[in-house]
């Protein structure tokens, strides 16, 4: 008979050897093992440089699943949250990536209207807990196990127990693959469901061989939007750059650029300074950097991460306003990436129905959710449903309207 397994959630990725977190990471599916936001050095860069703190909003508190080995102080305590794992608790077994939110900002799975229904009933939504990659709307791991998935319900129950003896009103768990959603999206877990736009290899040797793929209309139109950037003579250049070239100025003019650009539309830019030239030094093969220069200045730039199998394009910003400019740093200049390094995907980031005549189709996206409050509970799963049918309508059209021949 086995032993039988706690919860200790830790407040700190500090707090969890590396070496155990990299174990858990051989468990998971293949494809998924590089997936670049489940590296412990990313998650640890968010933490060291302050991008994640009880002062942003972003209380770390990962959910850390220990096999029992003399533990006698109970699991469940509703002061757990506040220290380490108790010595001698025994090999960990699964961790949970998560954070005590005091706010709904970068989420991507947008609960607002949830909030402010609680606010206007007079109770509190805040805090709650939030098991995702923070400012991350990518699909990937979040139990990072050793254990079946037929044991991953009593990791579910017991983080239940903590959360209702904590008093959180809630807890989401973003951005999950479709067959943890399956599997696990029944009660007490609420299914939800959105829509990103990816673009898939399918074994192009070249832009050009991408391109002969579209309609005729659509592929006009690339080809129009493109034609400043790539004209043999243009003034314009593009500069990829890894963790292991891009110096320490280039990440500190990225960051103007990324700041320049939360500041013109009016938004909070949670990343620090220092996350940037950080995760590079980390994590120096997943972490990338590209340039848009015109006449050897760069006027903007674009972060990506990438795994064994796909590219990610995550933050963009520039010191100026160039028509199609945006399009062919974070779109155009992707998809040649990924197809020059052979990777299968390309996720450019969270909605944008202008991705779809570029290329990008259409891809359901997942995520899981409890709510303690009985009453909500009911309204929040009838207006999932609701929004359901609503979003299966727009998937359909979007296929409808599919840039390619076939």
């Amino acid at each position: 008979m086995s032993k039988p397994i706690v919860l200790k959630p830790v407040t700190s990725i500090n707090d969890i050897a590396p070496s155990d977190w990299k174990e858990l990471l051989l468990h998971l599916p293949e494809a998924e093992r590089t997936n670049p936001y489940v590296q412990y050095e990313f998650l640890k860069a968010l933490e060291d440089t302050g991008s994640v703190s009880r002062e942003t909003g972003w209380q770390p508190c990962h959910l850390a699943f220990y096999r029992q080995n003399g533990c006698e102080k109970s699991n469940y305590e509703k002061d757990s949250a506040e220290g380490e794992p108790e010595e001698g608790c025994g090999a960990l077994v699964a961790v949970l990536p998560s954070y005590i939110k005091a706010h709904s900002y970068g989420e991507y799975v947008f609960d607002w209207a949830w909030a402010d229904a609680y606010q206007r009933h007079g109770l509190e939504y805040y805090p709650k807990i939030l098991t995702a990659v923070p400012m991350t709307p990518i699909t990937g791991p979040r139990f990072i196990s050793s254990l079946s998935m037929k044991e991953t319900p009593a990791l579910i129950n017991a983080a239940i127990e903590w959360l209702e003896q904590n008093q959180m009103s809630s807890w989401h768990i973003n951005f999950v693959n479709e067959t943890v959603a399956k599997a696990l999206g029944n009660k007490p877990l609420l299914r939800r469901h959105d829509i990103q736009f990816h673009w898939t290899n399918r074994g192009y040797d070249d832009f050009q061989q991408f391109l002969s793929s579209l309609k005729a209309k659509k592929r006009k139109n690339i080809v129009r939007e493109r034609k400043s950037f790539n004209v043999t003579d243009s003034e314009w250049s593009f500069e990829w750059l890894d963790g292991n070239s891009a110096t320490v100025e280039d990440w500190q003019l990225f960051d103007q650029m990324y700041r320049n650009t939360f500041d013109k539309k009016g938004g909070w830019a949670q990343l620090s300074q220092d996350f940037f030239p950080s995760c590079a030094q980390a994590m120096p093969e997943q972490t990338l950097l590209l340039f848009a220069k015109r006449q050897g200045q760069a006027v903007a730039g674009a972060f990506f991460m990438r795994s064994d199998s796909s590219l990610y394009g995550r933050y963009w910003g520039c010191f100026e306003d160039v028509e199609f400019l945006h399009f062919e740093t974070c779109y155009y200049q992707g998809i040649e990436y990924a197809i020059k390094h052979g990777l299968k995907y390309f996720e450019p980031g969270a909605q944008g129905e202008h991705k779809l005549p570029r290329g990008f189709m259409p891809v359901f996206t997942h995520s899981l959710h409890y709510v303690s409050h009985p009453q909500f509970r009911n309204a929040i799963e009838y207006s999932i449903e609701q929004e359901d049918s609503w979003l299966d309508i727009r998937y359909q059209d979007y296929l409808k309207h599919s840039p390619y021949k076939d």
